[in-house]
């Protein structure tokens, strides 16, 4: 689906090169380090977890190929960063079509961090109108269920159209 930015293929083929390369890199490094180190990891991350996995075979891969860990990967750098951009140029154009919204999250913003400062997770607790502001965005341009698919438990009607109960 498009957003306020436009045609999402080309921004999806642009970036999807760089995270392809990083996820290959990420996942062959792994793979070297646990040659080279030769011991077990204490503390295993994602990562570690999807290369070491060994299935029985009958539901599923004996082991996931490398070349997969890194779709893998892949996919969940686009999912996370596309339903982050997507929400934060909503919560952009939504504050540009509304001036007044737009200055009172300036001037909240700029009295707690200063004009050049830096948002950071601490100044949330200090910010209650700029979390206002992306819950209202989040109700008005929800990112998950744009993802989901969904389906129909029973039959209904919506504005005059014959819903069917999806099977």
């Amino acid at each position: 689906m498009d957003g306020p930015h436009g045609d999402q293929k080309q921004y999806g083929s642009a970036h999807g090169k760089g995270h392809e390369d990083c996820s290959r890199v990420c996942v062959t490094e792994r793979v070297r380090q646990k040659k080279d180190s030769g011991t077990e990891k204490v503390n295993k991350d994602f990562l570690d977890v999807m290369l070491e996995y060994e299935g029985d075979g009958k539901e599923g891969p004996d082991k996931i190929s490398e070349s997969n860990v890194t779709i893998i990967i892949m996919e969940m750098f686009f999912s996370g960063s596309d339903t982050t951009s997507s929400t934060i140029e909503w919560a952009m154009a939504e504050l540009l079509r509304n001036p007044n919204s737009m200055r009172k999250v300036k001037e909240e913003i700029n009295s707690v961090v200063g004009l050049y400062g830096k948002v950071e997770e601490k100044n949330m607790d200090q910010l209650p109108y700029l979390q206002a502001v992306v819950k209202e965005n989040l109700i008005l341009h929800p990112a998950l269920p744009l993802l989901l698919p969904r389906n129909e438990m029973h039959d209904s009607s919506y504005m005059g159209y014959q819903i069917h109960k999806c099977l």
